[in-house]
């Protein structure tokens, strides 16, 4: 029989120096200087993150769960969220009644409870209450926070002590009943399928759909429909992102079996900042793509981890293009000049990007508040008309009849000074102004009400207007109900040319069509007809543009599965101002080496960045009036 030890799992520097002695960087026995170090421990992190998009490490794949609430169809996952995502939690029961206010309450068993964990328990009204544990003595649990309403014996108590990561993509879904823990599939929906959908906040019960946005920093998953009651969960299988490596003794988030394919990987990573010769260059691209290949198909070890941010700063960013495409040496640090003229192209580059319409992290629901008669409606900076992001309003109604600059609203929690508002007039249309100030109920205006305003009129807030979008892709008339409840129905999109053949644009009717024309400073939407009143407005999907960076200490406006990409693609945009930093001749194969690494990261990242796409079926005509 056999024995020893099976954990060997070498440091970061080990695989560093592996790495960098594959590409002749240091001899056997040789340490790296520390910038050299330092530069190759930001191009192992560069090198994870772009493999997470590669979706094979299932041992990154993870539980989760999102504890619902009533009426709530929209959940944030990461860090920030207010929401309630739990990598793992325990479910008891309320051993006796408790009373609202009160903070305490027995359970039947305390296990996995502790001080600082999140603590959620049924009210008799319906929702989740939650609040932190302060302690726990004997069978009693003490919160940091009265109860938000009574509680019976037998109510359902969930806790939990890490919060949930940000998903790169989830796999799948289930509805969990907390009180008996049967599990339900849930059905997956495109983005274009969700946002198709009338009603989304209306409570139906269970869930039985879902859709996931992987924005940056917070992802957003939305369930439809919105759950009648908080004894109700969503378990998500997810694809979680790989940790982050550091220190030298840090080991990589990967097993054992990977550590071959990433330190040969690394090595084609950083071949191009040493000169390595085409030839062993193509060796090692050879023998890491079988290594990676063998350990893919392997690729069976279900074990979880967690991340940390990595989000590299530009001037990382730059410094790696440019010892990439030659202008400084590995160990150089670059000029000013060179930094100030890298980040332009950095800027140009990303902004031609925008072309490529495939970041769906830069998607976004908006909301455009309709007036009756007009029909053209200004979005971007500037704008007089009323465009927000739809998570940014505020609705409520008013207090009582308005009159002058004072009104009172139901609610002012969120709204505050210096936003816009909107109040409906008992004569028709929106009275849109700025807010001074925000006193208890009541609302300071910047200009009086033109005229009367009855209680329990609609009011909207929003911090601030939208930028223009770059694409509409998709619309729906957002018809307000008196319950405040919306019902949305899609619209039909027009070409400009289909706009512009439209007899009389101004005839009044219910909105059926929408034009969008991206002008540059502000973007144009255009509506079929024109409102007949301001009872709906257009709930639109839009694609902004990605933010230009401001300094060298930004972070991209990309997931951080693209810093790979981005870097490679700006060392090709900087390779024809350089040469190689006057060592020489240009050498082609260099430049031909570089640009397809650059295409193939871009490839796989746009790759990556898809979501499930709509089918749809619907009659039509060709050119001689055959259905085709």
């Amino acid at each position: 029989m056999m024995t020893g030890s099976a954990g060997w799992n070498p440091g970061t520097s080990d695989i560093i120096n592996g790495a960098l002695r594959l590409i002749g960087a240091i001899a056997s026995g040789e340490v790296p200087p520390a910038n050299e170090y330092q530069d190759a421990l930001s191009a192992l992190n560069g090198l994870i993150k772009a493999w997470q998009v590669s979706g094979v490490h299932v041992w990154a794949q993870g539980e989760g769960t999102v504890f619902l609430q009533p009426g709530q169809a929209r959940y944030g996952i990461g860090a920030g969220s207010a929401d309630n995502v739990a990598q793992g939690y325990v479910a008891t029961v309320a051993g006796a009644p408790v009373v609202a206010g009160a903070a305490q309450v027995t359970v039947a068993s305390v296990a996995g409870i502790a001080a600082g964990c999140r603590i959620g328990i049924v009210l008799d009204g319906g929702g989740l209450f939650w609040c932190s544990v302060l302690s726990v003595v004997g069978g009693t649990v003490y919160l940091a926070s009265g109860l938000g309403g009574p509680v019976s014996a037998g109510a359902v108590v969930v806790a939990y002590g890490a919060p949930f990561v940000r998903p790169l993509t989830v796999i799948g879904a289930r509805a969990v009943d907390l009180a008996t823990g049967v599990e339900t599939p849930l059905i997956p929906m495109s983005r274009l399928d969700y946002a198709n959908l009338s009603g989304k906040g209306t409570p139906g019960g269970s869930p039985m759909q879902y859709f996931y946005d992987p924005q940056v920093g917070t992802g957003l998953f939305s369930v439809y429909p919105a759950p009648a009651g908080g004894q109700v969960a969503v378990t998500l299988t997810c694809q979680l992102p790989l940790q982050d490596v550091g220190g030298a003794a840090d080991r990589a988030d990967v097993p054992q079996e990977w550590i071959s394919a990433l330190r040969f990987a690394l090595a084609v990573e950083l071949a191009p900042e040493y000169d390595c010769p085409a030839q062993r260059f193509e060796m090692l691209k050879a023998m890491a793509a079988e290594k990676f290949a063998v350990v893919a198909r392997w690729d069976r070890e279900p074990a979880g981890t967690t991340t940390c941010p990595f989000s590299q700063p530009v001037y990382q960013m730059i410094a790696g293009a440019l010892r990439l495409c030659g202008a400084v040496g590995p160990q150089d640090v670059p000029r000013l000049g060179l930094v100030e003229n890298a980040f332009a192209s950095l800027n140009a580059m990303v902004q031609a990007w925008q072309a490529s319409g495939i970041h769906v992290w830069a998607e976004e629901e908006c909301t455009l508040f309709l007036q009756p008669g007009q029909v053209r409606y200004l979005i971007g900076a500037g704008s007089a008309d009323a465009v927000a992001v739809s998570s940014q309003c505020v609705e409520t109604v008013l207090a009582a009849a308005g009159a002058g600059v004072q009104v009172r609203v139901g609610a002012v929690a969120g709204i505050a000074a210096g936003w816009r508002v909107g109040l409906w007039l008992d004569g028709g249309g929106v009275f849109w102004t700025g807010v001074v100030a925000v006193s208890g109920g009541g609302l300071t205006l910047a200009a009086p009400l033109p005229s009367a305003a009855s209680a329990g009129a609609r009011v909207v807030a929003y911090p601030c207007p939208m930028v223009r979008p770059l694409r509409v892709p998709a619309a729906r008339r957002r018809q307000f109900a008196g319950d405040g409840q919306a019902v949305e129905v899609p619209l039909v999109p027009m070409s400009r040319l289909d706009y512009a053949n439209i007899p009389n644009k101004s005839v009044p009717g219910v909105v059926t069509q929408f034009f969008y024309d991206p002008q540059l400073g502000a973007g144009v939407l255009h509506v079929w007809p024109a409102p007949s009143d301001s009872g709906c407005a257009v709930a639109f999907t839009a694609q902004r543009p990605l933010m230009p960076f401001a300094d060298l200490g930004s972070v991209p406006d990309f997931p951080d599965e693209w810093l790979a990409a981005m870097r490679w693609n700006l060392a090709v945009e900087l390779w024809p101002e350089y040469n190689g930093s006057g060592k020489g001749p240009v050498d082609p194969a260099q430049y031909a080496i570089l640009k397809q690494e650059a295409v193939s990261k871009l490839m796989v990242a746009q790759a990556w960045d898809r979501e499930p796409q709509s089918v749809l079926f619907g009659a039509g005509a060709g050119p001689a009036g055959r259905a085709g």
